[in-house]
């Protein structure tokens, strides 16, 4: 089992999910003190419309600009008309939307007319309905929800769509579950029964602090204890999950930061070059379209040349190091990387399922699309967050 390390630098916490000696996750959020609008929703007006983006710019509370795609406008609720079927989004009208992604240097946040919910259990939408498992669940964890939701005569929870997440699988008693899923139902609820009445601007729902958001998007499974030397939080998540460990930690000899190499790792995470164990390595080149990603031979290329059995190893290790590494980053959009090249078309597609398995566990939706002509595999990652070294330069963290 692994450990959750929080931790302050500057301006932000930072969130180190260990298992063993190397992070598999690394997370920046704002200071407590700080708001983020991710994740809240607003009634919005809709103000200019890109019709060859398929896009529109909105406007929500303090005149702030975002962006909204009208092809995640299935199901909008506008309040100062009816839509007709098959009708779109108009300058001037009034709509539901949640932000669904930070600003990303120069481009506004990203807004979406589903609205969804996450919580430690459940997640709630008001697209779809019915219950719906994670993948994660086994079969008995699924059935004793089932019979609970049974017992407790919640078929088609309000209309809503839900998903029962991995935590829930590990739950003795079902009850935290469903005071879950009557309190995010309850919100949508209340959001979808009012906002004819509202006006322009409100702000139906502000979420959680995004420390807590971060946690509850990391399996409880993943880690046995949460660790932080920063009082507040301690306090906080103590408040908030009363049912996990959380340790404050007090050393005047040896930092929490120290005890965890917290500054090695964050170099690492922001560095060009990643060395693999077996003596290749990765280069790691952000850019304005893509992220490219070099995988070399290394060190011991002269012994094992025109090794096949090396070649495969090496890129085999990289394919584990370059999914770990987009998480800790953080980047999305299109990255491109350029494995050794190999002859064998058994040994490329081995490479190809390894790398889609370890790019499947990424809890931010990732796909593996294909390998070019050229040898060059495609992936691509969605945008939800700003990546690690963008938020950590807009904290000043300039000794890093």
């Amino acid at each position: 089992m692994g450990k959750l390390i929080i931790t302050r630098r500057e301006n932000v916490l930072l969130l180190f999910l260990f298992e063993g000696k190397k992070p598999t996750v690394i997370e920046a959020v704002p200071l407590l003190t700080e708001k983020s609008i991710l994740g809240n929703i607003y009634l919005a007006k809709v103000n200019d419309l890109v019709p060859g983006m398929n896009s529109a710019f909105l406007t929500i509370e303090g005149n702030r600009r975002v962006y909204l795609s009208l092809s995640e406008c299935k199901e909008a609720l506008v309040s100062n008309r009816v839509l007709g079927e098959g009708e779109t989004l108009k300058a001037g009208d009034e709509v539901v939307v949640q932000i669904t992604g930070e600003a990303l240097k120069t481009k506004p946040p990203t807004a979406s007319c589903t609205l969804t919910l996450t919580g430690s259990y459940c997640v709630c939408s008001n697209s779809g309905h019915g219950v719906h498992y994670s993948k994660k669940l086994n079969s008995e964890e699924k059935e004793r929800i089932r019979q609970a939701l049974t017992d407790a005569k919640i078929k088609d929870p309000g209309g809503f769509r839900f998903t029962i997440r991995t935590n829930a699988g590990k739950l003795e008693d079902p009850a935290p579950l469903l005071q879950e899923l009557a309190l995010l139902s309850g919100i949508l609820k209340s959001v979808m029964d009012t906002y004819r009445h509202r006006t322009c601007y409100t702000c139906f729902y502000r979420k959680e602090s995004p420390l807590i958001s971060q946690i509850r998007n990391i399996a409880f499974t993943d880690y046995e204890e949460i660790v932080t030397d920063q009082r507040e939080v301690w306090e906080l998540l103590s408040e908030t999950f009363p049912d996990r460990r959380i340790r404050f930690y007090e050393d005047q000899l040896l930092s929490l930061s120290a005890l965890y190499s917290i500054d090695t790792h964050l170099k690492e995470a922001l560095g060009k070059k990643v060395w693999l164990s077996c003596g290749g390595y990765l280069v790691i080149e952000p850019t304005e379209a893509m992220v490219v990603i070099d995988v070399n031979s290394g060190k011991t290329e002269g012994k094992h040349k025109n090794s096949r059995d090396y070649y495969l190893k090496v890129n085999l290790e990289a394919a584990k190091e370059v999914a770990r590494q987009l998480r800790i980053r953080n980047y999305s959009g299109m990255i491109m990387v350029d494995f050794i090249n190999m002859e064998s078309d058994e040994d490329n597609r081995k490479l190809l399922d390894t790398l889609d398995g370890y790019l499947r566990k990424d809890k931010t939706p990732t796909r593996l699309v294909d390998m070019t002509k050229l040898g060059v595999v495609e992936i691509t990652r969605k945008k939800v967050n700003k990546p690690l070294k963008e938020f950590l330069d807009h904290a000043n963290m300039i000794q890093l």
